[in-house]
């Protein structure tokens, strides 16, 4: 499917959504009016991974050296996002995978 009509897209169920192969464009006559993008649930041990490794690359940066790199390009948020600062805001806590040996 090269793209979908405004038409197509009020009758379009989820589950054809979930199965599109990308993100397809929304057309209203020739004009493209919108982009339908399909979310994907995530491999959970794969996305661990990759967390994994963040917070390992993570761990040997200077957040107020890191700050000042990125002040140039504006206001810096101010917000820890660390899994320890976001589990005492949320007040749930993380699900941690162990790692794999």
């Amino acid at each position: 499917m090269a793209y979908i009509s405004i038409r197509d897209l009020q009758k379009i169920s989820g589950e054809a959504i979930g199965a599109l192969p990308g993100p397809t464009p929304v057309k209203s006559g020739e004009r493209t009016v919108g982009l339908l993008i399909p979310l994907k649930s995530t491999d959970p041990d794969r996305l661990a991974a990759v967390l994994r490794r963040a917070e390992a690359l993570g761990r040997g940066r200077d957040a107020k050296a890191d700050d000042a790199a990125l002040a140039g390009f504006g206001e810096v948020d101010p917000v820890d996002w660390s899994p320890a600062a976001v589990k005492a805001l949320t007040g749930k806590p993380g699900k941690r995978r162990k790692p794999k040996p």
